[in-house]
């Protein structure tokens, strides 16, 4: 397959001539600040299936094309299947079924999301962010899933989903807490404050924070200095501290999780809460006092 919104690089060992031992995942969509549509989740989750069969990479740098690491869920792209458009979305041969082609599609987006960020995070390679810009949302939390977070002086963080009618998924309401504490954490889920990368580094959120041109050059040599080392050390001393680290990571809580994030993004208020981001105005949240669910309620004659 031809990956078209990611970049996959496997690179030599500077230090050892011909040991190709180092992978780069550069996010690709530019444009979009690397925002994460369908495709880059499909893609993401076919990669990660080929870093799997690849025996020789010991380390992998993950970062974003252009100005920015990733600015979450790609929202501009989505609102139309999910029914928060500005005009019915066309779903071709489904239109007759309009609210369950949209209950489908969101169904399956999420689902597909959680499966290749399970692989991402069970990669047997060690994992470095290397987080040049923005990371908000779904953008952060594939930073909270990587072994070591390297940031740019540029770099601003955040957890937006709440505000914005969403929940954190994929990890991140797991992965959070663990890094900075479950006071801060909630404060950063319950508000969607955005972060700078020096604060971030304070409370543990990224482990180190560089001048913008030395980010990539210092996930580099850490990448060699990881990559120097004997193989099966790398891959064992990964899947030991991984071991340790998810002890909370459960069948469970990932069903539990998607199964919330699944109904949560089919309510009307998340609805209003993507027409309010691309129209940028502030949402009109109704919450529970009112028939917050797409689908009328049937009544019994």
């Amino acid at each position: 397959m031809e990956y078209k919104v990611i970049r996959w690089e496997v690179l030599e060992n500077p230090e050892r001539e011909g040991e190709k031992s180092i992978g780069l995942i550069t996010l690709n969509r530019p444009a979009a600040l690397n925002a994460i549509d369908v495709r880059m989740r499909v893609e993401l989750d076919i990669l990660c299936d080929e870093i799997s069969s690849n025996n020789h990479i010991k380390a992998i740098i993950l970062t974003g094309e252009g100005r920015g690491f990733s600015a979450g869920g790609d929202l501009k792209t989505e609102a139309g299947p999910l029914g928060a458009g500005d005009k019915d979305f066309d779903f071709g041969d489904f239109g007759a079924y309009k609210e369950l082609a949209s209950y489908f599609f969101n169904d399956l987006r999420h689902e597909v999301l959680q499966r290749a960020f399970k692989k991402f995070e069970d990669l047997k390679p060690v994992v470095i962010a290397a987080i040049n810009g923005p990371a908000v949302g779904i953008g952060l939390e594939i930073c909270t899933l990587c072994d070591i977070r390297y940031a740019s002086e540029k770099a601003k963080l955040g957890e937006v989903a709440v505000p914005a009618g969403f929940l954190p998924e994929s990890g991140g309401a797991r992965n959070l807490p663990k890094l900075v504490g479950i006071g801060r954490a909630m404060e950063m889920i319950m508000t969607g404050d955005i972060i700078e990368a020096e604060e971030a580094c304070e409370i543990g959120l990224v482990d180190r924070v560089f001048k913008h041109e030395d980010l990539i050059p210092s996930a580099m040599k850490l990448a060699v200095k990881i990559s120097n080392n004997p193989f099966h050390s790398v891959r064992k001393a990964k899947e030991l501290v991984k071991y340790y680290w998810n002890q909370n990571r459960t069948d469970e809580g990932w069903e539990r999780e998607l199964s919330a994030i699944k109904e949560i993004t089919r309510t009307k208020d998340c609805q209003e809460g993507i027409k309010a981001f691309l129209e940028k105005r502030e949402a009109n949240f109704k919450g529970p006092y009112y028939n917050n669910w797409p689908f009328p309620k049937q009544t019994k004659e």
